[in-house]
């Protein structure tokens, strides 16, 4: 699912759990307000070694293109950040992300699972 739609879904939920659960009905409302002002905050940068693994370019090349202005620096200078909207994705490293977060994913299940498991 797509984090963006998280609040809506949530808020769906909300509305169904309302007249059996309104305790968790009003968590997920909350959760949901809390994750809107999350996505709109406005300081959502990171760094240019984050931007790189993120993206998928080098590090030089990150550097370079914000010292041509191509990216705004919204760090300060020496130490420059760039908007995680504005990071640039070489084409094909979003499979590859998705690739390593699905096995990290499964990763993490198994280790719930063992946990569960020792918990019962």
């Amino acid at each position: 699912m797509i984090v963006s739609a998280l609040p809506a879904h949530w808020r769906s939920r909300a509305t169904e759990l309302a007249p059996y659960a309104p305790a968790a009905a009003q968590a997920f409302r909350d959760a949901a307000d809390q994750l809107d002002e999350a996505l709109q905050a406005p300081d959502d940068s990171v760094s240019i070694s984050e931007a790189a693994s993120l993206g998928g370019f080098s590090i030089d090349r990150l550097q370079k293109l914000v010292a041509n202005g191509r990216i705004a620096n919204v760090g300060r200078k020496g130490k420059p950040r760039i908007r995680r909207e504005d990071v640039p994705v070489k084409p094909g490293h979003a499979a590859k992300l998705r690739k390593l977060s699905t096995r990290a994913n499964i990763k993490a299940s198994g280790v719930v699972a063992s946990v569960i498991k020792e918990v019962q």
